[in-house]
């Protein structure tokens, strides 16, 4: 036992001076960097100079008669932020020679999971006191704008600050960490509700801050005196806003971090398994949360639209949302008539494909849509037809194998490029295989790409991106388009090929695949589907 503990009292929450988002972005972009640096390797199985003769002596060794280091997180403010072993209270006390080198990586985890919420704590502060506790904006907002902009945000922060003081005694407790997973467990199952409560308002949230700009000059212009302060360094006032759904989803990452470095089948592992568990529960509640509420509305506007020319179909039902939408050119006459006209052999069409329907229609005078056909989504089958000159480039056959007359039809469909030919192909047939497989088969080395741009998605079937989320490609296009499959959450989606770089290294694909199934393989159930949806 390494009996040495330390007092963190107040510095964490001023730890380096970084706001969260600073915090957030630094981190992010470091990981990046590594990922780069292990990709360029040629056999990244390779130890550091440091960690190819590692003391011999135990881990259990006990060190005597030193003091108790005190810390001070602020000494080096304005250099790059500190990891765990560049603490002067570390290098002094002589663990960095009696710790395994997995277990000093498992120490900076930890470390950076209580120092980040200590960042995200103070960024949280912030908002609250200088934005939404501000006389002039107090004076400018109605009470029922200011709920809606700032929501249960108070809530939040307390939630934050209870958690951060109960990794803090944790730290201080002894000067190598022995867990934070189980404290991460207790307060995701009986606080972090909280969480689900702000995100799901992000929709209103989002548009009564759109609607107050444009409406209200005054808000306008003290919100923009408000940023300019240095106390925000440049950050947005919006970029305060999203702090909460970032957290929550940056933490599960944390977790996922942690989770990769434990000792495997330890008690610190089941810890970390708990944690990430009820952690993913909580984020897919958030997102599910900030779906509900946009989807509902889209619903109802689509519905609004549509005029049937056949049976009506109810289009309203809260197990139903929109994947895709859009336009495309349908072929008029028989196939076998194909070769012989140009561009007039097609005429427009428009498709609102849903999860479980597919209706089809033709745009009216008066954004009107005239429904003449629909289908259940699973009785889609979808065909690529070979090139055959220009003007049937990018053309698949859409088979509905039961039409709304209850019958059979097909329809030869012509999309405007070869990437959204296969963005409409897998959106209407998901089970169709891609190009490459899916990284649930362990036995196919499925290509990888990093994000080293964020990207937010534009249409329901893109995949928004964070940077150093890693993916697999499943799919990818000769105009710029990938489909992947991003590892720390299964989410598939298209997103330009332009904000990742692929991982050449064929190890680290494969470690990072391995990863990926350990943080769940708690999970029996996600197993089953994972290896379902490979097999179809």
């Amino acid at each position: 036992t390494i009996s040495f503990s330390w007092n963190l009292s107040d510095l964490l929450c001023s730890f380096l001076g970084l706001l969260y988002q600073e915090y957030r972005d630094k981190s992010t972009r470091e990981e990046i960097e590594t990922r780069r640096l292990q990709d360029s390797q040629t056999d990244p199985e390779e130890t550091s100079p440091s960690e190819e003769n590692p003391s011999e002596a135990e881990p259990t060794s006990t060190i005597e008669n030193k003091a108790p280091p005190q810390i001070n997180l602020l000494r080096n403010s304005n250099s790059r932020f500190n990891l765990w072993q560049d603490l002067p209270e570390v290098q002094s006390s002589g663990v960095l020679s009696i710790l395994q080198p997995d277990e000093i990586k498992l120490q900076e985890a930890m470390f950076e999971l209580v120092t980040s919420e200590a960042s995200y704590y103070k960024s949280l502060n912030l908002l609250v006191s200088h934005f939404m506790e501000n006389e002039r904006l107090k004076k400018i907002l109605h009470q029922s704008e200011a709920h809606i902009l700032f929501s249960n945000v108070l809530d939040v922060m307390a939630v934050s600050e209870r958690f951060l003081l109960d990794l803090e005694q944790r730290v201080e407790e002894n000067i190598v960490i022995s867990d934070v997973c189980d404290i991460v467990y207790q307060h995701t199952v009986n606080h972090f509700s909280v969480y689900i409560t702000y995100v799901s308002n992000q929709t209103y949230q989002e548009r009564a801050y759109k609607q107050l700009l444009q409406d209200k000059p005054a808000f306008r212009e003290v919100i923009s005196q408000l940023e300019l302060d240095p106390k925000c360094k440049g950050l947005s006032f919006s970029s305060f806003l999203i702090l909460p759904f970032q957290r929550i989803t940056r933490l599960k990452l944390l977790v996922q971090n942690i989770l990769k470095k434990v000792e495997e089948k330890s008690d610190r592992e089941s810890t970390a398994l708990d944690a990430h568990k009820e952690l993913e529960t909580v984020v897919k509640a958030c997102n599910e949360g900030v779906r509900k509420m946009s989807r509902t509305e889209q619903m109802i506007s689509i519905q609004k639209k549509l005029e049937f020319k056949i049976k009506s179909v109810p289009i309203i039902s809260h197990s139903r949302w929109l994947l895709k939408q859009g336009e495309l050119q349908q072929m008029n006459g028989p196939k076998t008539s194909r070769t012989l006209r140009t561009k007039k052999l097609f005429r427009e069409i428009y498709l609102f494909l849903f999860n479980d329907l597919l209706v089809i229609c033709r745009q009216i005078p008066g954004d009107k849509y005239q429904v003449f056909d629909s289908a259940p989504r699973g009785l889609l089958r979808v065909e690529e037809l070979e090139d055959q000159g220009q003007s049937l480039a990018n053309v698949f056959i859409l088979r509905l194998l039961e039409n709304a007359d209850d019958r059979e039809a097909s329809y030869m469909l012509k999309a405007s490029s070869q990437s959204e030919m296969k963005r409409w192909m897998i959106s209407l047939a998901p089970n169709r295989r891609t190009k490459f497989v899916s990284f649930t088969s362990r036995l196919v080395d499925c290509p990888q790409i990093q994000c080293v741009h964020p990207y937010v998605a534009q249409q329901p079937d893109e995949l928004s991106l964070e940077l150093a989320d890693v993916l697999n490609i499943l799919d990818k296009t000769d105009d710029g388009w990938i489909f992947g499959e991003r590892l720390h959450d299964q989410e598939r989606g298209w997103f330009p090929s332009s904000m990742g770089e692929e991982i050449l290294n064929p190890k680290i694909r494969a470690q990072n695949l391995k990863e990926c199934f350990r943080v769940h393989k708690s999970d029996d159930s996600q197993r089953r589907k994972l290896g379902s949806r490979n097999r179809q």
